[in-house]
């Protein structure tokens, strides 16, 4: 009789384990739904997102205002470049405020709004250089500035859609 109970207290264990495991593999959040649903799609973060087809397809071309343009650019940026450029992490110069305005008048100051600029070109260092998505941005962001803050800047995503500011955190 000692083997009949082993057995069975073995296969709830194993079935307790399987349902372990299909319970952390299976993530249903509300918001992005199961990850088969959510492969290839940008998670919001308040960075842009597609909100219309390129104006080639019959789409609408999106104008940034500059602040809007940099939102995106502090959203992509401050978690890679802000961890060291913030506090002065390992003698790294500092040009990332406490907030997105303060940054975005140290980014001003710099030069930064300028294209060409030392931000935009800086090669990987002991961080990272900026990605392609992160240039398309900055270049939105440049082109906001450069149209005398009445707007002018704008994103097409890697589909080739018109990207616009999302708005929250």
């Amino acid at each position: 009789m000692p083997s009949s109970r082993l057995t069975v207290a073995v296969g709830l264990l194993a079935c307790w384990g399987a349902a372990g495991v299909l319970a952390a593999c299976s993530d249903t959040d509300p918001h992005y739904g199961a990850p088969d649903g959510i492969r290839g799609r940008m998670i919001d973060y308040g960075t842009p997102t597609m909100t219309t087809p390129p104006a080639s397809e019959g789409g609408t071309t999106t104008t940034l205002t500059p602040q809007q343009a940099f939102h995106a650019v502090y959203m992509s940026v401050s978690g890679t470049c802000g961890t060291c450029h913030l506090m002065g992490t390992s003698g790294a110069p500092v040009f990332f405020g406490a907030d997105e305005a303060t940054t975005y008048t140290k980014f001003k100051a710099a030069g930064y709004d300028k294209a060409g600029s030392r931000f935009y070109i800086k090669p990987s260092h002991t961080g990272p250089a900026l990605t392609a998505a992160q240039k398309k941005l900055m270049d939105a962001w440049i082109a906001a500035e450069a149209a005398g803050g009445s707007g002018g800047g704008t994103v097409a995503d890697a589909g080739g859609g018109t990207v616009t500011d999302a708005g929250g955190d």
